[in-house]
């Protein structure tokens, strides 16, 4: 008996092949003028910046529509500032720009909750020049200044080669930046203006820059800022006040070291000013260099930059530095005055060491900014 054979037909199975997922980068909002691949980004004079103010940028108006790219946006401006904090906006709804938070000589910002911006920063925005077409890839065209979007965000990389996911601190650093107006959304950003202008996107950042491109509002400050002219101005314990290069100074040949004795001790170091009324924020600035023989991760000493009144009584608190801001460079330091408008005060700086290894805070430059209406 013979059996039929049976047949058995192939099975066939249907594969579908997925497009790859877009990568996550670029954003959705205004995204064509952000990276200037809009049509009007070609009239953009890159090779001749307005040279413009601080302030006199913030003031700039806002465009009443933003629809398209307005004239406003449509100057490239250059300015000097000073560089507060920034992150990286990663994560799958981050466009992978670099946000950085600008300020000028009070180094105050706009907080996160703040609902009132503040008008002493804005902020300014480093794209990822490989996002140009946006996270839906509705931007079609390249970017008019992809060379400058490459050359900045090396330039930033090079200078931060250890960026850390969230907020990275700058520490005031002073920047100029070059990059094209724009005006955003707010939507509760840290840094923005009140007019949520931004340099979006920046094509140039030089840090620690020596020349001025723009005169920026005069305002006066402390006695012998810099220590040069002895204890002119200032009040302090015997030795605070010190020359010499151990520890170094940031500027000239003095400076204030406080601390530094290795054995139980206090020191002070003040200065009594009376500030104005009608300022609209007041801040101190100053150079700290904090060097330690301390180990482990306890605030054993510590230097509390204190607000007295005129009498000599405690007010506040204004900042606290210990053994484990360690630094071995000198780091730009801001405390906020606008709360004492109108009152004479003693703006004190106070260390307290242990009775075992030394720390020593060393002060420089300290710097009275005080913006007017």
């Amino acid at each position: 008996m013979h059996r039929r054979p049976i047949l058995v037909a192939p099975l066939v199975f249907a594969v579908t092949i997925a497009a790859p997922l877009h990568a996550q980068c670029g954003g959705v909002e205004r995204w064509a003028i952000k990276m200037a691949a809009d049509p009007a980004a070609a009239g953009l004079a890159t090779a001749t910046p307005v040279a413009t103010t601080f302030h006199d940028l913030l003031q700039l108006p806002r465009p009443a529509s933003l629809t398209t790219r307005a004239a406003t946006e449509q100057v490239v401006r250059v300015v000097d500032a000073y560089l507060v904090k920034f992150k990286k906006e990663a994560g799958k709804d981050g466009d992978q720009d670099y946000h950085l938070v600008i300020s000028d000589q009070t180094l105050q910002y706009t907080q996160s909750g703040d609902t009132i911006p503040s008008p002493h920063s804005f902020i300014a925005e480093i794209p990822d020049p490989d996002c140009v077409s946006g996270r839906n890839s509705t931007v079609t065209t390249p970017s008019h200044v992809q060379a400058q979007l490459q050359s900045v965000r090396t330039a930033f990389e090079q200078h931060f080669p250890n960026i850390s996911s969230g907020w990275n601190e700058a520490h005031g650093i002073p920047v100029r930046l070059t990059g094209v107006v724009f005006f955003d959304f707010p939507h509760g950003q840290v840094g923005r203006s009140p007019r949520t202008l931004e340099l979006h996107p920046l094509l140039k950042i030089e840090f620690n820059p020596t020349t001025t491109v723009a005169t920026a509002p005069t305002s006066p400050g402390l006695v012998n800022a810099g220590f040069e002219s002895g204890d002119s101005g200032w009040t302090a314990t015997t030795g605070v006040l010190v020359s010499g290069n151990e520890p170094p100074p940031s500027e000239g040949t003095r400076r204030a070291w406080l601390g530094g004795h290795g054995a139980r001790a206090t020191d002070q170091l003040w200065q009594q000013v009376t500030l104005p009324a009608t300022a609209t924020a007041i801040s101190m600035t100053f150079a700290l260099r904090v060097e330690t023989e301390e180990e482990g991760t306890v605030p054993y000493d510590s230097l509390r930059v204190r607000i007295r009144d005129a009498n000599g009584t405690f007010l506040k608190n204004a900042a606290i530095f210990t053994n484990l801001h360690a630094s071995n460079s000198y780091v730009l330091r801001s405390v906020d005055l606008s709360a004492y408008r109108g009152r004479t005060v003693r703006l004190s700086f106070e260390s307290k060491e242990d009775g075992s290894s030394a720390t020593s805070f060393v002060v420089d430059d300290v710097r009275l900014v005080i913006e007017s209406p």
